[in-house]
């Protein structure tokens, strides 16, 4: 055998050979780390986010009350009758239609109907479009259990 074929045959096996034993379990315990760090934060971040079936139920409540406002605006009246006293159907003595109704620890509160520089009775002042005339504001919102707000919607009504 002659030199030549004898560095070929030695590079040919160094070649093909495999990972070794130490590789495999330097990867695994690499691996082990990145994965652990991954599941803590995201179980972290599980721990303190709010309840998702709570806020999509509380959404999905303050979505059918602003429907139902809205659809005010489409009466006869039209949008001079959507005024502060006719804006909410379901409002007393209208207010015990099945859409009105919320599950039980959910409460839609009392909705907020102001134009121009007017204020809700939860929240900071609002404005309305500048005090322009041509609209009005709704302002939707939802507490589900212990009170908390898991919803609050805006609306502006324009007069077109």
């Amino acid at each position: 055998m002659s030199a030549v074929s004898r560095q070929v045959s030695v590079v040919d096996r160094r070649s093909c050979a495999g990972v070794s034993l130490i590789e495999v379990i330097v990867f695994i315990v690499i691996t082990a780390v990145v994965v652990v760090g991954l599941v803590a934060g995201m179980s972290g971040a599980v721990r303190t986010a709010p309840v998702p079936r709570e806020m999509h139920q509380g959404l999905q409540l303050a979505q059918g009350r602003m429907e139902l406002i809205l659809a005010q605006r489409s009466l006869p009246a039209g949008f001079a009758g959507f005024t502060a006293a006719t804006f909410d159907p379901c409002a007393p003595p209208g207010g015990a239609q099945e859409a009105c109704l919320a599950p039980t620890n959910y409460t839609v509160v009392a909705p907020c109907f102001y134009t121009g520089a007017g204020t809700c009775a939860f929240g900071a002042a609002n404005t309305c479009m500048g005090g322009l005339v041509d609209y009005k504001c709704v302002r939707v919102r939802v507490t589900g259990p212990g009170g908390a707000t898991l919803a609050e919607l805006d609306a502006m009504v324009a007069n077109y």
